[in-house]
């Protein structure tokens, strides 16, 4: 058993620190888990008679001349019943689950061809989940962070993120869901994206934002693929915070701000990071200090 599946029993079995639970919670590892407690709080076991099997097992072992140590019978079916929920838990882990994780560490990005043809290329640091085994019949899938989608014809293809989904039969877009904010691109064909109630169609050199839960009106973009493809990163009235978690995985370094109340438009380049800190630090007024293996950042007040 390996280190996660120990930290998975130790949580069924409630001994596990605020800081793992946390770190499940931050995850959506916590969320999954749960779900599969509650399959299994809707399965039933067939209805037994618990006098007569444990007389049967007196019987069977009555001729033994070992003494036997008397068991409490409601102790026995309490450590059956708790190992039974164990196995079916893990039933459900293993075998009721097709679910597929594709990640892109920090500093790195990834492509994939799904079973229809649609590709995706995940931007660095994020991810997606989706059902591998059942693609054909749902195409939908769930995004934590920033990825360009080639969609084949076919049936509906949707992006699921905290902010807010994207729906298409057939194009190219991309879509943005770091922080509380969403950001979609359409390079070609026509895309649908939804989130608290409102509700923007856009069709090719067309982009949306939603800023603060509100969604802003359409607008135009000259790029025909996603600038941080080309290997730049763009932000808009962004929270300065989300800027620098975007500089962490691009350059895979710990930034340390004690920067409050400030939002970053502009961008920044992915292959000089005293370059990429300058085009964010100068227009803020902001000093910042590279450490020498260029592996932590601290930004401050001037």
């Amino acid at each position: 058993m390996n280190e996660q599946d120990t930290l998975y029993a130790r949580w069924l079995e409630g001994n596990i620190s605020p800081e793992e639970l946390q770190a499940l919670q931050q995850s959506g590892e916590l969320e999954e888990l749960e779900a599969i407690i509650q399959q299994t709080e809707k399965l039933t076991m067939p209805a037994y008679n618990i006098e007569e099997g444990y007389q049967r097992f007196k019987n069977k072992n009555q001729k033994k001349e070992t003494p036997i140590r008397t068991l409490s019978i409601s102790k026995w079916v309490i450590g059956i019943a708790a190992s039974l929920a164990l196995l079916v838990a893990a039933w459900f882990l293993v075998f009721n689950t097709s679910q597929t994780e594709l990640i892109a560490l920090n500093g790195d990005t990834k492509n994939f061809t799904f079973v229809d043809g649609s590709t995706v290329a995940l931007n660095d640091g994020s991810s997606i989940y989706f059902d591998e085994k059942n693609w054909t019949q749902n195409r939908s899938l769930q995004l934590k962070g920033e990825a360009l989608f080639q969609v084949q014809k076919g049936a509906s293809f949707i992006v699921n993120t905290p902010n807010g989904t994207v729906e298409v039969l057939g194009t190219q877009f991309n879509v943005r869901a770091w922080g509380e904010n969403l950001h979609v691109e359409c390079y070609t064909g026509k895309v649908q994206v939804r989130s608290q109630g409102q509700e923007q169609i856009l069709t090719k050199n067309q982009s949306v934002h939603v800023v603060n839960q509100k969604m802003q009106d359409i607008e135009s973009i000259q790029h025909e693929k996603p600038l941080w493809s080309t290997g730049n990163s763009r932000f808009y009235e962004e929270d300065i915070h989300e800027v620098f978690a975007e500089l962490e995985r691009q350059y895979n370094v710990n930034v340390t701000a004690s920067i409050k109340n400030r939002t970053f438009s502009g961008n920044f380049n992915h292959d000089d990071l005293t370059a990429a800190l300058t085009n964010i630090c100068k227009p803020l007024g902001i000093k910042f200090t590279i450490s020498a293996d260029q592996k932590t950042v601290l930004i401050e007040e001037k």
